[in-house]
């Protein structure tokens, strides 16, 4: 994967910044998989957005038995479940739930992630072996494995989950983060910055972060996807967010008993994880081209 570096002239702030910024987001225009990626992952924010304010068109635990098993209609665009509630609505509220331990638990991963790999690549030697070595028990255990074992000891729930499926993907964003920064702190603007006297935390502040934005970037968001899936797999579980609050994996697992006779209960939230995986996917695609300086530059 290439790695864009500014050079340690650069004044942050200056007229070239804004241009290469503006370069950046014309890049991830310019791919048609980041255009499309950030159409649905907009979507599926405003979508996500909507059920946890609780803007929707019924409320998701309301039950009318009247409407029990009801296919698509107008009134209700996804039809009914087993209770008589919208699935539409359940739907925007699992999508937002999921889009929340998500988004928490890719933060937890990201940040402890990306300063263990940048300690690990920049300062080298005992430090570097020390953390790797921690990263390599971490990936003995498969991450799903990992996720359910910490889930299970800490109880569910939107937290807990969150950091189940974060701490799973800690050791991920070390080993990305750490290969570009090993070649960074040999390049001659960091070389330069030793010479001229700087100290390690601006050379990592000012020079090696930013040159690592763009494969964080990438990363960030191929995790959300992982992280949607995995949170719906908790959550099928039973391992998920706890009643009333409905999320995708549950409503899945409660409506495969229905696939033959009320089939629209399970294409609801299973549409709903699949669009959002792909948008967030695609979008990494499109970070992955815009971070690349030769498509920029096209």
């Amino acid at each position: 994967m290439s790695v864009s570096v500014t050079t340690a002239t650069s004044a942050p702030g200056a007229p070239e910044d804004v241009v290469g910024h503006r370069g950046w987001f014309g890049a991830l225009w310019r791919s048609r998989n980041g255009r499309i990626g950030v159409i649905i992952v907009g979507i599926v924010l405003v979508a996500g957005l909507l059920g946890i304010w609780g803007i929707t068109p019924y409320g998701p635990d309301a039950q009318d038995p009247s409407m029990v098993l009801k296919g698509i209609s107008l009134s209700h665009p996804m039809g009914t479940d087993q209770f008589g509630r919208d699935v539409f609505s359940g739907t925007l509220q699992g999508l937002g739930v999921s889009l929340e331990i998500a988004f928490l638990s890719v933060l937890i991963a990201g940040v402890i992630g990306t300063i263990g790999g940048i300690i690990a690549g920049f300062l080298g030697e005992w430090t570097s072996a020390v953390i790797m070595r921690m990263t390599d028990m971490m990936f003995a255990i498969p991450t799903v494995l990992f996720a359910l074992a910490i889930v299970t000891a800490l109880g569910p729930g939107i937290v807990d989950s969150s950091i189940a499926i974060g701490v799973g993907w800690i050791p991920i964003f070390v080993r990305v983060v750490r290969s570009p920064v090993l070649a960074l702190r040999e390049s001659d603007f960091v070389r330069a910055g030793r010479v001229l006297g700087f100290s390690r935390l601006r050379l990592l502040w000012r020079h090696i972060l930013p040159n690592v934005a763009g494969v964080v970037a990438v990363q960030t968001s191929l995790a959300l996807a992982w992280a949607i899936v995995a949170e719906a797999g908790l959550s099928f579980l039973g391992l998920g967010p706890p009643p009333p609050t409905q999320s995708l994996g549950d409503m899945v697992n409660n409506s495969s008993s229905l696939a033959s006779i009320a089939w629209w209960t399970l294409v609801g939230p299973s549409l709903a994880i699949v669009i959002a995986v792909i948008g967030f996917n695609l979008l990494g695609d499109g970070l992955r081209d815009a971070s690349d300086p030769r498509t920029r530059t096209r």
